[in-house]
């Protein structure tokens, strides 16, 4: 039996668009090109010590405490609300 559920030619994996696909690969290919462009070594200063480490893992760092403060502060904003 074939499966009854065709997608369009539109369609890609899962019946997502393939533009949408499209775009989500071009995101994720300058991301890599963007971390592995920014790969020299830079000081950060900590307030009680120094570390100098590669901007690679500085804007990993960055990018972990963005997504953790996005999820953390709207259910605490929301829970102060109440």
């Amino acid at each position: 039996m074939a499966d009854e559920r065709q997608g369009t030619p539109s369609e890609g994996l899962g019946g997502i668009p393939r533009w949408k696909l499209i775009l989500w690969a071009l995101i994720a290919l300058y991301a890599v090109i963007f971390l592995l462009v920014n790969s020299g070594r830079q000081d950060v200063d900590f307030v009680f010590f120094t570390v100098r480490t590669r901007q690679i893992w500085l804007i990993l760092l960055s990018m972990g405490l963005g997504a953790v403060l996005a999820s953390i502060l709207p259910r605490w904003w929301r829970s102060r609300k109440k």
